[in-house]
């Protein structure tokens, strides 16, 4: 990278990365772009009607056109990478500090992890974020976990990890690993995101350990 930052969200060929690079930020090097299939770094030079310093959230939507990003402030901008340009029509995201993990699947439906085990989707175009169904009985299973990564397995499957402890004298901390297939419906009328749990089980257990922390996690086809 031309300079030190932070903040990445990716596409199929390419990386961009917006702001994190503080009081030198100017509309000149706001936006570095890595392409995958030449193995090189380049400036963006964009347009934004803001120079928000850091990035809370990022998500790749439409086709590998736009990047939907939050930023600190919960103020919402579109990245349009054909056009070079950030748009933001003043609305703003509640509580963004919550509202981690963002990614993009089935069809068009942005999904973020929330508390206690929960999965939260909803559409770019609307700010109010809607539980998924169908998770009840892992929830209820592992009471009071949170999800420390979600990861994108298919366009309609994702998978989750969280950290829990056995029962008994040792409390063996494990991490497990769900693998969900996501389909959208109507429930008494109202759109709706219903998820499945194909297969959930511990990957990993250490009785030596009192914490876990996931540096990375990613899926891939062997």
């Amino acid at each position: 990278m031309k300079m030190a930052r932070s903040g990445a969200s990716i596409d199929e060929k390419k990386i961009y990365v917006f702001g994190g690079c503080w009081d030198v930020a100017d509309s000149s090097n706001w936006v570095e772009v890595y392409d995958l299939q030449t193995d090189t770094w380049e400036f963006l030079s964009v347009f934004t009607p803001k120079m928000p310093l850091k990035i809370q959230q990022s998500v790749v939507t439409d086709n590998n056109k736009h990047v939907h990003a939050v930023d600190e402030d919960g103020q919402i901008f579109n990245f349009s990478a054909t056009e070079c340009a950030f748009e933001s029509d003043g609305r703003r995201e509640s509580n963004p500090e919550n509202r981690s993990n963002w990614l993009f699947a089935v069809g068009d439906t942005i999904f973020c992890r929330g508390t206690g085990g929960k999965i939260l989707w909803r559409f770019p175009s609307q700010l109010d974020w809607k539980e998924v169904h169908g998770l009840e009985e892992l929830q209820q299973q592992h009471s009071g976990f949170d999800i420390i990564k979600m990861l994108i397995h298919s366009n309609e499957r994702m998978a989750i990890l969280w950290e829990s402890r056995t029962q008994g004298p040792e409390h063996v901390l494990e991490l497990w690993y769900a693998e969900i297939s996501m389909v959208r419906g109507c429930i008494d009328g109202v759109l709706e995101v219903v998820g499945t749990i194909e297969w959930s089980g511990p990957i990993f257990s250490d009785s030596s350990v009192t914490g876990l922390n996931l540096l990375f996690a990613e899926t891939f086809y062997l």
